[in-house]
Formats: structure tokens, sequence, C-alpha cells
């Protein structure tokens, strides 16, 4: 997990030193041109940043030791899940992030429970209107004798 950028080495060091850089490249893709380079490694993506190569890497590779440490170096963490997802296993992180990571949308309105929590002294509805049609004509007529005016 490195940066989109490498260091170039000088051959020849002038008075002024200057610390050169060239873009990487993974294939085809040339991480100065785009942000979204990866390649696999493996079943993880790696990439000109290592978000981006998260999001395109599919949600099963997280819950695989193999595919996250491929080297040995971190100890697996046993854990299972809780409740079925609606994401697949073979969901990108991004598509995830897109749906907000929201299971199931519950709409559970109960104005009656609302009132007994609140138990106010009195209750009151009030519908004010604004505009009525004799407003709306005084308007337009306003509004035309403004513009004939200028």
């Amino acid at each position: 997990w490195i940066t989109n950028w490498e260091y170039v080495p000088q051959s020849d060091f002038s008075t002024f030193i200057l610390a050169r850089t060239a873009p990487l490249s993974y294939g085809e893709c040339n991480c100065g041109l785009s942000f979204k380079c990866t390649q696999s490694s493996g079943d993880m993506m790696s990439g000109c940043y290592p978000l981006e190569s998260i999001l395109q890497t599919k949600l099963y590779c997280f819950y695989d030791q193999n595919c996250i440490d491929s080297n040995g170096n971190f100890t697996s963490l046993n854990m299972s899940t809780l409740e079925k997802s609606q994401f697949n296993l073979d969901s990108t992180i991004e598509s995830i992030l897109n749906n907000l990571m929201i299971e199931e949308y519950k709409t559970n309105l109960s104005y009656e429970n609302y009132f007994n929590q609140c138990q106010p002294l009195l209750c009151s509805y009030s519908y004010i209107k604004t505009h009525d049609l004799t407003q709306t004509i005084i308007s337009l007529i306003s509004l035309y004798g403004g513009l004939v005016i200028i």
C-alpha cells in the first residue's frame, strides 16, 4: 500500500537539489491521470490510493484471513455476523457505502404513542393560508406595472 507517486533518483546533482517524482502505473492505468487505478493483489485490490483500493475490494475479502493477510503478519480475529445482510459477499465496499450501509428502512409512525408519551395539556391544529386568488392577481398586476415602467 503505497501512494500514487514515487521518488526518481537523480544521477547528476546540481546546486539545486530537487525531489523529482513520477506517477505509478497499474497495468495500463496511470496514477498521474486517474486516481481510480487499481490492480488485484490476490483478492485484495491495491492501487494509487489506499481508500480507493479498499472501495474496490469485495466484501468477502475482509472476512477471509488469507485475503487480508497474505504475509501472515496479522493475527486472525474470530467473529461471525449476528444477522444476515442484504449485501452479498461479492459486493464492493463502494457499493455498500453508496447505499449508506443501510440494511433496511423501517417506518413505524404512531402519533398515538407520541401523544401518550408526551402527554400534552393541549393539542391544536392550525392552518395558515398564505396566498389566495385575489392576492395572486394583485401581485401579477403589480409585477406587470413595474415591468412596463422599466
